[in-house]
C-alpha cells in the first residue's frame, strides 16, 4: 500500500523528480530516460509518479488521492552526458537505498550548480583537432590540417558567441562564417580544396546526438518527443544546408573563386 504523504513532502518529492528530468533533458538525454529517472525516484519514495517529458517540457505528478503537478518549461540544451551520468547514478543509487532523499536532492542540487567539465581552453583546442583529422580524410594532404584547426577555432567562437540566438540563426550564421572562410583561404592557394574545409568545419555541428535521440525516442514510443527531435535535427541540417549556400554564394564574388 503506498504511503501517504503530507503536501509538503510530496512537493518535495515532485521537485525532485522536476529538477532531475530537468536537467537530464537540457543535458541531451533521451526522453526514455528522462521518465525512467522519474519512476526510479518515485519508487524510491513509494510513491506512485507519472510525468510527461517533451524536449521543450517536463509536467511531473507525484501521489494518489492526494496529488502535486508541477510543469517546468526546458529552454536550453546542449549536450553534457557528464550530467546525465551523475542524475542516473544518484537516481539509481537512491532507488537501491544506497542514500537516503535528502541526499540526493543536495546531489543533483550540486549536479546543477557544476561547472562545465572542460574549460573553454580545452573545448577550442579539441574541437580544432577534430576539424583537423576530419579534414586530412576528406583531403588527405597535410597541407590540409592547419586551415582545419584554424576553421575548428572559429567554429566553437561563433557557437560561443552566438548562443544566445534562436538555434537555428546561431547555426545558420555559424556555417556561414565557416564557409566564408573556405572562401577566402582559397585566395593563399595552401593545396587544400574548398570542400574539405567546408566540411571539416561543419561535421561538428551536425545534430547527430539529436538524431539518435529521435530514434531511440520513436522506437521507445515516445511519438510526440521523436518527431520534435526528428524535426529539430531537419532544421539544424536546413539551416547548416542554407548557411553553406550563402556563403558560397558570397564566394563567387570574391577575385580568387
Amino acid at each position: 500500500m503506498p504511503k501517504l504523504y503530507s503536501k509538503n513532502a510530496l512537493r518535495k518529492i515532485a521537485g525532485l523528480c522536476l529538477k532531475s528530468a530537468d536537467v537530464l533533458m537540457a543535458s541531451g538525454a533521451e526522453t526514455a530516460r528522462v521518465e525512467t529517472t522519474v519512476n526510479h525516484i518515485g519508487r524510491a519514495c513509494k510513491v506512485h509518479v507519472e510525468s510527461y517529458a517533451t524536449p521543450t517540457g517536463i509536467t511531473v505528478t507525484v501521489g494518489d488521492d492526494r496529488t502535486i503537478t508541477i510543469v517546468t518549461r526546458v529552454r536550453n540544451r546542449t549536450i553534457d552526458l557528464d550530467k546525465v551520468v551523475a542524475i542516473n547514478n544518484i537516481s539509481r543509487n537512491l532507488a537501491t537505498g544506497k542514500i537516503a532523499f535528502q541526499t540526493a536532492d543536495k546531489a543533483v542540487d550540486e549536479v546543477i550548480r557544476r561547472p562545465r567539465l572542460y574549460s573553454d581552453t580545452i573545448i577550442y583546442i579539441f574541437q580544432a583537432i577534430c576539424c583537423a583529422g576530419f579534414a586530412l580524410l576528406i583531403d588527405g594532404h597535410l597541407a590540409s590540417i592547419v586551415p582545419a584547426l584554424l576553421v575548428g577555432l572559429l567554429a566553437t567562437y561563433m557557437a560561443e558567441k552566438c548562443s544566445t540566438l534562436p538555434p537555428f540563426l546561431m547555426v545558420f550564421l555559424n556555417a556561414l562564417a565557416v564557409t566564408v572562410f573556405a572562401d577566402a583561404c582559397m585566395f593563399f592557394d595552401l593545396g587544400i580544396t574548398h570542400k574539405a574545409i567546408v566540411i571539416a568545419g561543419m561535421v561538428p555541428l551536425l545534430p547527430g546526438l539529436s538524431l539518435t535521440n529521435a530514434i531511440a525516442d520513436l522506437m521507445a514510443g515516445e511519438l510526440l518527443a521523436g518527431i520534435a527531435r526528428t524535426t529539430d535535427s531537419m532544421l539544424v541540417a536546413a539551416a547548416l544546408a542554407a548557411g553553406a549556400a550563402v556563403g558560397i554564394s558570397l564566394g563567387q564574388f570574391l577575385p580568387w573563386m
